[in-house]
């Protein structure tokens, strides 16, 4: 049999189809939570913790404000931070009123509920996959600082004091 000048040629091309062959056949699906996955996961921490809230305020007539108090009303709380799909920040003035900020690679949430009613409420879409949960996405963001409550821009010093009300201090 004569391969004529490329015999090298045909020894690469067969390792080349090994390759490709054995890449394919070996190929493993990910055991890994996806980002569809981890946006559905903050949305259902999110209602936990809404839900775990509203029975604490059943029992003691306020709100927690405490992650720890709200797990053992739903256990399922400890699983998501545990499996670090979310971080869960709840605070309340223990009164009737608290918010709470659940956030994860894909999606963020916050919520302020008073008295049993959502009165604020945002989130922000960080992956494609968190769009059936929040359609604000991060492109939405303002690229500047709105005002401050007295309309002067820019501080000077740890002690917020007012500084200069434009960026050339003019």
């Amino acid at each position: 049999m004569n391969l004529g000048r490329s015999p090298i040629l045909l020894i690469v091309a067969v390792f080349f189809l090994l390759f490709i062959v054995l890449s394919i056949i070996n190929r493993k699906s990910s055991t890994s939570l996806n980002d569809s996955d981890r946006a559905l996961r903050t949305n259902q921490a999110l209602n936990r913790v809404m839900d775990a809230e509203a029975t604490y305020f059943k029992q003691h007539k306020v709100y927690s404000g405490h992650i720890s108090d709200l797990v053992a009303l739903q256990p399922k709380l400890a699983t998501d931070l545990t499996d670090g799909v979310v971080s869960i920040t709840v605070d309340s003035n223990a009164n009737h009123t608290y918010l709470v900020q659940v956030a994860s690679t894909v999606v963020a949430f916050n919520r302020t509920v008073q008295n049993g009613d959502v009165i604020v409420k945002s989130c922000l879409q960080i992956k494609s996959a968190g769009k059936p949960y929040c359609t604000r996405t991060t492109s939405d963001i303002k690229k500047s600082l709105p005002n401050g409550p007295t309309g002067l821009r820019g501080t000077s010093g740890a002690t917020g004091a007012t500084g200069a009300t434009g960026p050339t201090g003019k």
